[in-house]
């Protein structure tokens, strides 16, 4: 099953402690473990919130906005798209990320469109 891993940020969590992010690992060991062993097929880094533009439709309008659209304090930095045979698999290899000492990760399963299915 595939699994979308959104790498976040989040600067104002209370949880957080410096020494949780001293402890991560360095992200050239994630990649090379886990896209070497093809978990991971699929990632990037993304240019921050300030570069972003939300796009809507409200009738026949397509609406642009400059910056992030939402009003959270977290800012995805990232993404990584896993396989990984089960929930639990997907866990481990996301805590695994350094952004998840530092920051947080968000782990959704990939829902197919399943296009091809006639």
């Amino acid at each position: 099953m595939r699994y979308l891993m959104l790498v976040l940020s989040t600067p104002e969590d209370p949880e957080l402690r410096p020494e949780d992010a001293e402890g991560a690992p360095p992200i050239e060991q994630w990649v090379a473990r886990h896209y070497g062993s093809g978990a991971a097929v699929l990632g990037d880094r993304l240019r921050p919130p300030d570069d972003a533009v939300g796009v809507r439709v409200r009738g026949s309008r397509v609406l642009v906005t400059d910056g992030p659209f939402s009003e959270t304090k977290e800012a995805i930095g990232g993404f990584d798209v896993i396989e990984a045979d089960d929930l639990d698999t997907a866990i481990a290899i996301a805590s695994e990320h350094p952004m998840a000492h530092a920051g947080a990760i968000e782990l959704r399963p990939v829902w197919p469109l399943n296009l091809d299915e006639s």
